[in-house]
């Protein structure tokens, strides 16, 4: 029904994991000797660890950037089979309400998102959440030109938990 190319979670996990252990694996082979790359010759030991910590946050940012898409593209999936198989429930109306104004130019944040608040009550500080990290979202999407006004700090574990949760307790329809 819909053109797929969004990662699981476990998936994005999974490939973190394999590039975190792999420059760890790299900067360990530079300090031990065992692989030169010139791109270090010269660092000490501080400043190449110090690189390295620093290769780690942007993979970090990455693939909280992916876990951002992927949240983004499990909404929007949702948004269009509720509409499309005409369910029957409450939020699906409200959806095929939203999509006769709007069709697929809905917002995530002002449409989509407010429509789940109001209709499951008890996800409500699940989705909430999620808005006010979009915030970081925006930040990392657009070019980090500017200090972010965050509220709080998120990171890989923030960012994962908030996915988790969602995942855990949002009701979606499959495509």
């Amino acid at each position: 029904m819909f053109y797929m190319e969004n990662q699981e979670l476990d998936v994005i996990f999974a490939y973190y994991n394999t590039s975190k252990a792999s420059l760890l694996w790299y900067r360990d082979g530079i300090l031990n000797g065992r692989l030169v790359n010139p791109d270090y010759v010269g660092y000490t030991k501080k400043e190449l660890e110090n690189a390295f910590l620093n290769h780690i946050d942007e993979l970090e940012k990455g693939t909280i950037f992916n876990i951002f898409s992927s949240l983004e593209a499990r909404f929007q999936i949702d948004y269009r089979v509720r509409v499309q198989k005409r369910l029957k429930d409450s939020l699906s109306r409200k959806f095929r309400d939203l999509y006769k104004k709007k069709s697929t130019k809905v917002s995530l944040e002002h449409d989509i998102l407010s429509l789940w608040k109001e209709e499951f009550p008890y996800c409500k500080t699940i989705v909430s959440n999620y808005i006010g990290a979009l915030n970081y979202r925006h930040w990392l999407a657009h070019g980090r030109y500017w200090k972010p006004k965050l509220g709080k700090k998120y990171d890989l574990l923030a960012v994962s938990t908030i996915a988790n949760q969602i995942y855990a307790n949002l009701p979606f329809h499959e495509g």
